[in-house]
């Protein structure tokens, strides 16, 4: 009796929530918003969907994005088109690192020397506590992620930044899962770290990005070499610049006017660094140098607009230059300058 009767009882019953017209974004930096086709699609009764939608399985984003293709979907020829290089030949051509610090335009003063070897002390302790905790990346690891490595990136930029900032007193801001979209909307992505000038209320100046990759750096590198297209001609002018990264190895790449330029890849972990302070210091502290250089260009400004009148342009260059140079001086030295102009003006 008890088996016939169970045989009659309702099957399992499911209630399953679907929304019309509704996007799927994934969490990830590079992915591709997707409209559902099926608005009516059916799921499981645990909630799985079925008719072949994977797209549920990542994460949602709750704003709908404005661009067609995420950097991470671009093919690499689609990349090469629309950055107008090819990749092959674009990695034979590297120049030193020091070579790229040379070339970095800047007028704000930055970080003395003692300052900058206080920074790198702190960065280093940072990168030997990192190791210690987190572990040495490498892909042998199968629990060492992205996360770790995103992880490693904030403890190598957060020191320099925040003494940068303390120095001069430039609104240089460090952002999170900062969205890019160039006015095309043709590409864009959501890039984990972004640096951005704040010069005015209405006015930001993209200066920097990572991208981080836990194995392939040249997939990063494709991503990254994207934004940084799109972050310049959002600014309107000027170079950008990119960091890629596998946390191990790091790269430098500028982005000014249609044409990237890159470094050598350079090692920024060392094994068994805890023991190898002075080989660090000679060989790899180079990676706060670069990080510090670019802070110091904060995103240099666009073409100059045309002189005023009675002016030449030279002269509007050296008066904004000259302008730019006391934004840059640290508010200590504003404070003296002030208090030096107000004593002469009482003797007078």
């Amino acid at each position: 009796m008890f088996r016939l009767a169970t045989k009659r009882a309702f099957g399992p019953v499911s209630i399953c929530r679907c929304y019309p017209n509704a996007y799927y974004a994934s969490r990830a930096t590079g992915t591709t918003p997707k409209k559902s086709n099926n608005p009516k699609h059916k799921t499981t009764c645990s909630g799985a969907p079925t008719g072949g939608d994977t797209t549920s399985t990542e994460k949602k984003r709750t704003t709908n994005s404005k661009y067609w293709t995420a950097y991470s979907r671009v093919s690499m020829l689609d990349a090469e088109k629309r950055l107008r290089l090819i990749f092959r030949e674009f990695e034979r051509s590297t120049i030193s690192t020091s070579q790229m610090l040379a070339q970095v335009k800047s007028d704000i003063k930055g970080l003395q020397d003692d300052q900058l070897q206080q920074a790198k002390e702190e960065v280093f302790n940072n990168m030997v506590g990192f190791i210690e905790v987190e572990g040495y990346p490498t892909e042998l690891d199968e629990d060492f992620k992205v996360a770790n490595i995103n992880d490693l990136v904030l403890l190598t930029i957060f020191p320099i930044l925040l003494a940068f900032r303390r120095e001069t007193g430039y609104q240089l801001e460090l952002l999170r899962e900062k969205e890019i979209i160039f006015t095309d909307s043709e590409t864009g992505g959501y890039e984990e770290f972004v640096g951005m000038d704040f010069i005015g209320i209405g006015n930001r100046r993209l200066v920097f990005v990572v991208e981080a990759m836990r194995s392939s750096i040249g997939q990063a590198k494709k991503q990254c070499l994207l934004a940084l297209k799109d972050m310049g001609e959002s600014n309107g002018g000027g170079p950008v610049y990119g960091f890629v990264t596998t946390g191990e190895q790091w790269q430098m790449i500028r982005y000014d006017r249609g044409v990237f330029t890159q470094t050598s890849r350079f090692q920024v972990l060392l094994d068994g660094m805890e023991h190898k302070k002075e080989q660090w210091m000679r060989e790899a502290s180079i990676i706060v140098d670069c990080i510090h250089e670019v802070f110091r260009s904060g995103g240099s400004l666009a073409p100059s607009p045309l002189p005023e009148p009675g002016s030449t342009a030279m002269e509007t260059d050296e008066k904004k230059a000259e302008e730019r140079r006391e934004d840059a001086k640290p508010r200590s030295e504003q404070a003296k300058a002030i208090v030096a102009t107000t004593t002469l003006e009482d003797i007078h």
